[in-house]
């Protein structure tokens, strides 16, 4: 079975009826299978925040609800995945007892920083860093190496140039230091383009930015699918806002209905390059 990033599945009947594996918490270990499940949840809950950082990575909070966390089972297991032949692959919950898939992901690193368990006692979390592949596979798509171009080169590249930057398929064979400079070089490029296509206006309202900063026109971009303030880098999933309907974005009443009525026109604004 191949999981087609962006769709919701049934954690339940599609993904564990298939592979088996625990089907509760947040990592699944399925004997007998070369395959690794992690689930993330909006928001945090428990000291367990996962969220996409700056520089592109997806820092990942570790399995244990009590005490230190431990580097066992499922931690284990994606610690050890490329030694052990094991591919991870994402998924975010949407609403009950269905999940998103994000996408591959590749361990770069982690670290233990001080958090509260579920008691609210202090205790040390593994927090792993982690490399999600969020584009879709695509006939032709680039695997060139970009960690050899500066992120300052992005700014002198045109709108599509910017686009096929943000797409690039992450070469597997590099080190964890060259895949962090890969995220990071994707994430800016995607920023940029989605500042560029927006032409000086917000893609909501249609509003003129409401000035200018340094870099150009001020835009916000907005993930349209959250994952902790966050989101798969994808030009299909990022917008560009003015500052209020950003705000009108996370914090209105009807917040969720507005995202949603966001898609169609990233959906438009993107035909041109489908």
């Amino acid at each position: 079975m191949k999981f087609e990033i962006g769709k919701e599945y049934h954690r339940k009947t599609e993904i564990h009826g298939r592979y088996k594996g625990q089907a509760q918490g947040g990592i699944s270990t399925p004997q007998d299978e070369d395959v690794i499940f992690i689930f993330t949840s909006e928001g945090e809950e428990n000291s367990y925040k996962d969220e996409y950082r700056p520089d592109g990575t997806f820092w990942y909070t570790g399995e244990g609800q009590v005490g230190d966390m431990q580097m066992k089972n499922g931690n284990k297991a994606i610690l050890n995945h490329k030694a052990n032949n094991k591919i991870i692959h994402a998924f975010e919950y949407t609403r009950k007892a269905h999940v998103r898939y994000m996408g591959q992901a590749e361990l770069l690193g982690y670290h233990e920083e001080v958090r509260p368990d579920k008691h609210g006692e202090d205790r040390s979390a593994i927090i792993f860093h982690l490399d999600i592949d969020s584009c879709p596979d695509i006939p032709g798509s680039s695997t060139t190496t970009i960690s050899t171009f500066s992120p300052k080169d992005l700014r002198k590249k045109s709108l599509l140039e910017l686009r096929e930057a943000a797409l690039e398929k992450p070469s597997h064979t590099k080190n964890a230091s060259e895949r962090r400079q890969s995220a990071y070089y994707r994430s800016k490029a995607l920023r940029l383009y989605v500042r560029k296509r927006a032409g000086g206006k917000c893609e909501a309202c249609a509003v003129p930015a409401p000035f200018e900063s340094r870099k150009g026109p001020y835009i916000e971009c907005h993930h349209l699918h959250r994952v902790a303030d966050g989101g798969p880098d994808h030009p299909m999933n990022v917008i560009g806002l003015c500052p209020n309907c950003h705000r009108r974005a996370h914090y209105a009443k009807n917040f969720r209905e507005f995202n949603d009525s966001l898609k169609p026109v990233v959906r438009e604004l993107e035909k041109n390059f489908s």
